[in-house]
C-alpha cells in the first residue's frame, strides 16, 4: 500500500489481553505493529516515529482515548485514528470525532474481518491523500517549470523577430 517504507500500526489498550488479541487479528498483515498499554507510552512512540494509523482504547487510566488520538492528531495529522471502545460512551467517542478527528470508531467486541477491513481502508485512505499532495507539489512543480520556459521562450521569440526585422529593413534598403 505504502510506496516502500513499512506500514506501522500502533495499538493502545490497557489491557494487555485486547492487545494480544488484536496483534492476533493483524499477524498475517506485512505491519509493523507496536503497542502501548497507556497514553504516555503511546505519544513516546508517535514522537520516535512515523505511525500511519492507530488503533486507541477509549477508556484507559490517565489518558482516555480521546484525548491521545487528539494529541496524535495534532503531532501527525495523516496519522489515521480509530477509537475502541467497549461501552456506550458517546461523549468520549464525541470528543475523539471532534478534537481526534478519528476516522472510524469500532465496538468491542468487534468483528476480525470487519476491523481488517477498516484498518485497509483507512491505511488506503493515507496512503491516496499522501499521493494526492505528491501529485499536487509535482504539478505545481512543473507549472512553475512551464512558466519559466514560457518566459524563455517568449524572450527567444522577441529577439529573433527584432533579429527578422532588423534583417528585412536591410533587404528593404538594399532593394531600393
Amino acid at each position: 500500500m505504502s510506496n516502500d517504507k513499512a506500514v506501522t500500526v500502533l495499538l493502545v489498550d490497557d489491557e494487555t489481553n485486547i492487545l494480544n488479541s488484536l496483534r492476533r487479528v493483524l499477524r498475517k498483515e506485512p505491519w509493523l505493529i507496536i503497542t502501548a498499554e497507556s497514553g504516555e507510552q503511546a505519544l513516546e512512540a508517535v514522537q520516535n516515529q512515523d505511525i500511519d494509523l492507530v488503533i486507541s482504547d477509549a477508556r484507559m487510566p490517565g489518558m482516555d482515548g480521546a484525548t491521545l488520538l487528539a494529541e496524535i492528531q495534532k503531532r501527525q495529522p495523516e496519522c489515521i485514528r480509530i477509537l475502541l471502545t467497549g461501552y456506550a460512551d458517546i461523549s468520549t467517542t464525541v470528543r475523539a470525532i471532534n478534537e481526534g478527528r478519528i476516522y472510524r470508531y469500532i465496538s468491542k467486541p468487534w468483528d476480525d474481518s470487519e476491523l481488517l477491513l477498516t484498518l485497509r481502508q483507512g491505511l488506503a485512505l493515507r496512503f491516496s491523500e499522501q499521493e494526492r499532495k505528491r501529485l499536487e507539489k509535482l504539478t505545481q512543480s512543473q507549472n512553475a517549470e512551464l512558466v519559466e520556459l514560457n518566459e524563455t521562450l517568449e524572450s527567444k521569440v522577441r529577439s529573433r523577430t527584432a533579429e527578422l526585422e532588423q534583417t528585412a529593413d536591410m533587404l528593404d534598403l538594399a532593394y531600393s
